[in-house]
């Protein structure tokens, strides 16, 4: 027989698979529950561990977990440990993926807990107009991630070095391979420069087919340049195809575009006066 998600009702009733003290309640993302209604869980869902926490027009997708897990003087060990916290975070990104498919979704950082159904209820309830607008919002949409990489190999780089130093071309082959050697790091911001020069034109040309963009960090990152993207459903085919058009008219072989999603839409939700992205008792 198929697990479904439960509807909760704020009763704090015996029959919740939470054992106070003991457990935490782990949030997963806000999604609208005239969407969810009665959908299989996923596969490895079917023990009655996830559910949804229904507060006036919105729900949490929720789970639950062992506090002493995320909590205490070895908490710190267990997040800096890859093994413990890479099946865990795939876990949570891939139930968000799975709620994605069936309504919009509010997603919520790996790692957010509340100690009790009172605790939730009052962040939901404080919330709850935001939350729900925004779900209003995204119903039609769906976020997605353009990134621009600068090409380095050997002929891109004799093509960067032309533009860079006008005096190039006029070196010998030792003297070329002598200033690269010597500048090369110079050469990369350049071509890094230029490949986010060239995602910002990209991008003006995209923005009509698009509800909102974000422009996104790319330091520390392989990317000269990252933006958000919120497309309506209906204009993500043409998007694609109009990027690769657009791309081609930049006529830069020095830079790589790359369009990446769906993704939840963690760029474009709103603020809420919410815990951090660490593990929280609230």
């Amino acid at each position: 027989m198929s697990a479904f998600i439960r509807q909760l009702s704020f009763d704090g009733g015996p029959h919740l698979p939470f054992r106070l003290g003991e457990d935490a309640i782990e949030l997963f993302a806000f999604v609208d529950p005239r969407s969810m209604g009665r959908h299989p869980l996923p596969e490895e869902e079917r023990q009655g561990r996830l559910m949804a926490h229904c507060v006036g027009s919105v729900a949490a997708l929720i789970g639950f977990v062992c506090v002493a897990e995320y909590c205490g003087a070895d908490s710190e060990g267990r997040f800096a440990d890859a093994a413990w916290l890479a099946p865990r975070a795939r876990r949570h990104a891939e139930l968000i993926q799975w709620a994605m498919e069936l309504s919009p979704v509010f997603p919520i950082p790996f790692g957010t807990l509340y100690s009790s159904f009172e605790s939730l209820t009052t962040f939901m309830q404080a919330h709850e107009a935001t939350i729900a607008s925004f779900l209003d919002a995204a119903a039609d949409n769906e976020e997605w991630e353009l990134r621009a990489t600068a090409r380095l190999d050997a002929p891109i780089l004799d093509q960067l070095a032309c533009r860079a130093w006008p005096e190039w071309e006029g070196l010998p082959k030792g003297a070329r391979y002598l200033r690269l050697c010597q500048n090369k790091s110079a050469l990369a911001a350049f071509a890094s420069a230029e490949a986010a020069a060239a995602a910002s034109r990209l991008v003006a040309q995209l923005e009509p087919l698009t509800t909102s963009i974000q422009e996104r960090s790319a330091a520390g990152s392989e990317f000269a340049a990252r933006y958000a993207l919120l497309v309506p459903r209906s204009s993500v085919i043409v998007l694609r195809e109009r990027m690769t058009q657009a791309a081609a008219g930049l006529h830069s072989d020095a830079v790589v575009f790359s369009l990446s999603g769906p993704l939840p839409p963690f760029s474009f939700r709103p603020c809420l006066d919410s815990p951090p992205s660490r593990p929280l008792l609230a």
